[in-house]
């Protein structure tokens, strides 16, 4: 059983005109960045992608640290894919690491990755469908914030907008919980960055025992990133690569690329900013 004061997890997505690799779209220097960010958030790692061949999500998870692991390392270096996320974990507290509970989660076609702790998770049920309920597999909030969106979708919002809706519900039961997420779909890939309230998780980085802990980790944990590229390519990512050259993703907000033409739609996730 794991035992964690909060979770912290990173995320970090693409989208391309063409199959490439993640190396390839954010550089091989932070590619190897993003890895060496394992060695804290050690609790298993996953990525799913758009497949090439076939068009449908697929996706691979494990409980074995990334750190250090070639298997990650070919993940990130030789497997291409026009859209793809990746997750590494450090779990929320009491959660145990076993498949089942271990980012992305993948259901419907497609694929979900969380940072963030939503405690109580019960809390989430009655928010989520009988049919999606029935269909849950292991015992994390994230699974169950995935469910959330699910149940949306299958009510006949899209992808950005169940993402959104499900924040809307979900913020006044957890108002200082992060609920940065990736949502990859055969057809579009959502970022949503809505931790505006979050507390930076100062005890567990203190708890680590790292003697330098990845960039800006201490300054603005849950902030995330955006960066396109002239040949089209958008990318998410959470803390802790070189940033210079990216853009804040605005708080509060999921952003959707359309993996046709990659362009960017921002939806405001503050419920004041929506008619129903």
């Amino acid at each position: 059983m794991v035992i964690r004061l909060a979770v912290m997890c990173r995320l970090l997505a693409y989208a391309a005109p063409s199959p490439v690799s993640a190396a390839a779209a954010l550089g091989e220097s932070q590619a190897a960045v993003f890895r060496d960010m394992a060695e804290l958030h050690d609790d298993g790692w996953g990525t799913a992608w758009v497949s090439p061949q076939t068009g449908a999500v697929e996706a691979y998870r494990t409980t074995d640290s990334g750190f250090e692991n070639p298997e990650l390392a070919r993940a990130l270096g030789d497997a291409s894919a026009a859209a793809r996320i990746v997750h590494l974990r450090l779990a929320t507290e009491g959660l145990a690491c076993t498949i089942g509970n271990t980012h992305p989660f993948t259901a419907d076609g497609m694929a979900f990755a969380h940072n963030g702790g939503l405690v109580p998770a019960d809390e989430l049920l009655p928010l989520i469908s009988p049919e999606v309920a029935a269909t849950l597999q292991g015992d994390t909030d994230s699974e169950r914030y995935f469910a959330v969106i699910r149940s949306r979708i299958a009510a006949g919002l899209g992808a950005a907008d169940a993402a959104a809706a499900a924040v809307r519900e979900l913020r006044p039961l957890f108002p200082r919980a992060s609920l940065n997420a990736l949502l990859l779909t055969p057809t579009e890939l959502v970022a949503v960055h809505a931790s505006q309230a979050a507390p930076i998780p100062h005890d567990m980085l203190d708890a680590s025992g790292l003697e330098r802990l990845p960039a800006d980790h201490r300054t603005a944990y849950y902030q995330m990133h955006e960066r396109r590229l002239p040949d089209g390519t958008v990318l998410f990512a959470s803390t802790g690569l070189d940033v210079a050259d990216w853009t804040p993703l605005p708080a509060e907000t999921v952003a959707a690329v359309d993996l046709a033409t990659l362009e960017v739609s921002y939806r405001p996730i503050a419920a004041e900013a929506y008619s129903e």
